[in-house]
């Protein structure tokens, strides 16, 4: 009775470490680090793995696919840049020389296909709570 216990046991404690190596392991093959144009150049490892890539959309660099759906477009840091290719709808909060990160990969052409893409555009955000802040501001000044 006691050794077949033993095995239970054992049986059990092999299991549940195998589910969480097997967790553990998910966990990391889904992480993507967010890395600036200069890194993701300088770096051959992240031109072969999917990755994430964050600048500007350089001025004069967005072409609009026929359709209106997908666009080409230089992500830039001032210094490096990198063409992209994005194959989906466009947010519209998307435009040049906007904040941007994309997330893909470089293909055989030396075109990162962004399977991701999250444009920022801050300076409306900014306004806005710009905006909230002093309607606040002056409710509260009046209220004490």
């Amino acid at each position: 009775m006691r050794r077949q216990r033993q095995k239970l046991i054992l049986g059990g404690i092999i299991i549940l470490s195998g589910l969480g190596a097997l967790i553990v392991y998910s966990f990391n093959q889904s992480l993507v680090y967010d890395h600036s144009v200069a890194e993701f150049m300088g770096n051959p490892g992240l031109q072969r793995s999917n990755c994430r890539i964050y600048g500007k959309v350089a001025a004069a660099s967005v072409v609009r696919e026929p359709g209106g759906i997908g666009v080409r477009f230089t992500v830039t840091d001032g210094t490096h840049s990198v063409p992209v290719i994005y194959a989906r709808e466009v947010p519209d909060t998307f435009k040049e020389e906007g904040d941007v990160v994309v997330e893909g990969m470089l293909n055989a052409e030396g075109v990162f296909a962004a399977h991701h893409l999250l444009a920022k555009c801050p300076s409306k955000y900014e306004k806005e709570a710009q905006e909230a802040e002093g309607s606040y501001g002056s409710a509260g000044a009046g209220a004490i």
